[in-house]
């Protein structure tokens, strides 16, 4: 087993020497980090594009098809697309699929798509204010205007999704869910919503922006700008290649069963799971959620539920003293145990739903594949947790070969560093590289 740790210069392991990789140094064609699409609509916890492009031009090649199991908004298949490479994602957030075609999908007249979606601005000046989300407590989270304007948007899209073109429809909502936050009396600095005392300050200035049509306008200018540079990029380089590649997301499908994915049909798979105990996804981005009406309370429950790493586990299944299989993960959730039992729970299910990830990872896998994987450690209640030790455990357990164990410092976050009292900051991101046997 490799177990890391940090110095100035080298971070070690019992069998590997681990690589600094500084990804924002391998990739110099990489402009920023926000470049073409990977600019339209924030996501927690997205990962840089230079990392799937620098594994995609290890371990790819034009032609192939890879995987993003947890695939979010669909960063590694924005860059397998630039590189000729065709990509499969699994998200079970109903953003994702949204923000996928926005990034990604191809229309054969950019003018004309540019000049409807300028069109659906315009139109939502002039529509009624309808439209009410199921979102709780909404009077708390927006103030009159920005409910106003935000209902006019949302009403028009959904009230009207057969005006224009599917494509058009769905980059508008990507549009106008881009909005939601910025009118929101939520703090943007914090990912979860939350009304933090510089807010509330704010508040009572009356400072806080509610200007939605506005935005509206402003970020699909700047969206439609990036969509049609990529559109371009591809078709250019489609004429190199001598043909487009695809993004897909794959429907009723999980990263714990990657259903609707045959049997060693991928060429490599890149990805950047969850960290064990780090972040509420859904909780981060459910204001969006529920004005796209893709969100309601139960249905919230539900993928709060089948999330890697759940948090939504009763206290009555979590007396036990928890164990893995792992000598060193059994210490530490033993550790965990004795002063909180849920949160060791907590930890063995993320373990547990991880292994299942990979185990389908392998099945999916051609023989000989590359398998990248960037994973963060954790400090729970002040026990460290080897994530990316155990998790390299686990892979070689189920048939992988570790190829190579590096590391990559964090420049910036889009998370609040106090993301949660239990779960410690990761200073570092792990990426293991794997391969399963065969050719």
């Amino acid at each position: 087993m490799c177990v890391g740790y940090l110095n100035k210069t080298l971070v070690k392991t019992d069998q590997y020497t681990a690589k600094d990789f500084s990804f924002r140094k391998t990739c110099p064609e990489i402009p920023n980090t926000t470049y073409l699409t990977h600019k339209i609509h924030s996501y927690p916890a997205k990962f840089i594009p230079h990392i799937p492009r620098w594994f995609l031009k290890e371990y790819g090649r034009p032609g192939n098809t890879i995987l993003d199991p947890f695939c979010g908004s669909g960063t590694a298949l924005v860059e397998a697309n630039l590189l000729g490479i065709n990509a499969l994602g699994v998200d079970i957030n109903p953003l994702a699929q949204m923000l996928l075609k926005a990034k990604t999908g191809l229309v054969d007249n950019h003018d004309k798509f540019s000049s409807q979606c300028l069109d659906i601005v315009e139109k939502t000046h002039e529509y009624p204010p309808n439209y009410v989300p199921d979102l709780p407590n909404l009077d708390t989270w927006f103030l009159p205007q920005a409910r106003k304007e935000l209902s006019q948007i949302f009403g028009y899209l959904l009230d009207n999704p057969h005006q224009f073109p599917d494509e058009v429809i769905d980059f508008m909502l990507v549009c106008a869910s881009s909005v939601v936050r910025k009118v929101c009396n939520a703090d943007p600095q914090i990912s979860k919503p939350f009304i933090s005392k510089r807010m509330r300050a704010l508040l009572k200035e009356n400072s806080v922006e509610q200007r939605a049509l506005h935005l509206l306008k402003h970020n699909t200018r700047i969206f439609l700008d990036r969509k049609i540079k990529y559109m371009r990029t591809i078709d250019n380089l489609g004429k190199i290649w001598g043909y487009l590649p695809t993004s897909k997301m794959v429907m009723n499908s999980d990263a714990r069963t990657l259903r609707n994915i045959r049997n060693q049909s991928i060429d490599s798979i890149i990805t950047s799971p969850p960290y064990a105990n780090a972040q509420e996804y859904f909780r981060s981005i459910k204001m969006e959620l529920y004005w796209l009406s893709l969100l309601d309370g139960d249905y919230l429950k539900q993928l709060n539920k089948e999330i890697v790493g759940t948090e939504s586990l009763p206290i009555s299944e979590c007396r036990d003293t928890p164990e893995f299989g792992i000598k060193e993960l059994d210490t530490a959730l033993e550790e965990i145990h004795l002063i909180d039992q849920k949160r060791a729970h907590i930890v063995l299910r993320y373990f547990q739903d991880m292994q299942a990830s990979i185990e389908q990872c392998y099945r999916v896998l051609k023989p000989g594949a590359y398998f990248g994987l960037l994973v963060g450690d954790n400090v729970i209640r002040k026990i460290k947790i080897n994530t990316h030790s155990f998790i390299q455990e686990i892979a070689e357990g189920t048939g992988f070969s570790t190829e190579t164990v590096g590391y990559d410092r964090i420049v910036a976050r889009r998370l609040t560093p106090k993301r949660n009292v239990s779960a410690g900051l990761i200073e570092i991101e792990w990426m293991l590289i794997f391969r399963k046997p065969g050719l």
